[in-house]
């Protein structure tokens, strides 16, 4: 007996295959392949190693950038930044060494609280509301 055309088996495995290639000279979304995970604590422990007590004084406030001192290392001078894979940053002042304290960050912004060393962070991470809360950086004086 001859047959002509496909069987319902080798028309889904075309599309099994037509599907693949799709996906592959596409690429899939990281969304759909890694959902956010969000983890609860993580804005708390970067604030709480920012608010160390009498550890970190600030010393400049730019709109994207926070330039703080290390009152525990001579007041060597760090920053804080976003850096292009969307991750909040401590470094040093030549933006090297790496210590995130906070991942999926879209943006952030620092705003000096009147003429105190306290700062105002306001922070939008992935799919997530803005935070904002306001940071105790004055370092040995208090």
């Amino acid at each position: 007996m001859m047959r002509h055309g496909f069987t319902l088996v080798e028309a889904l495995l075309a599309l099994i295959i037509a599907a693949g290639l799709f996906v592959l000279a596409d690429g899939l979304d990281r969304r759909l392949l890694r959902p956010l995970r969000q983890d609860p604590l993580a804005w708390h422990q970067a604030v709480r190693v920012l608010e160390q007590p009498g550890r970190y004084r600030v010393v400049k406030v730019h709109q994207r950038r926070l330039d703080i001192a290390d009152t525990w290392a001579h007041d060597k001078l760090l920053l804080v930044w976003v850096d292009d894979k969307h991750v909040l940053r401590l470094t040093n002042s030549t933006y090297q060494g790496y210590y995130p304290l906070l991942r999926q960050v879209e943006a952030v912004e620092w705003q000096r609280v009147g003429h105190t060393d306290l700062v105002q962070i306001r922070l939008k991470q992935e799919r997530l509301p803005w935070k904002k809360t306001i940071l105790n950086l004055r370092g040995k004086a208090f």
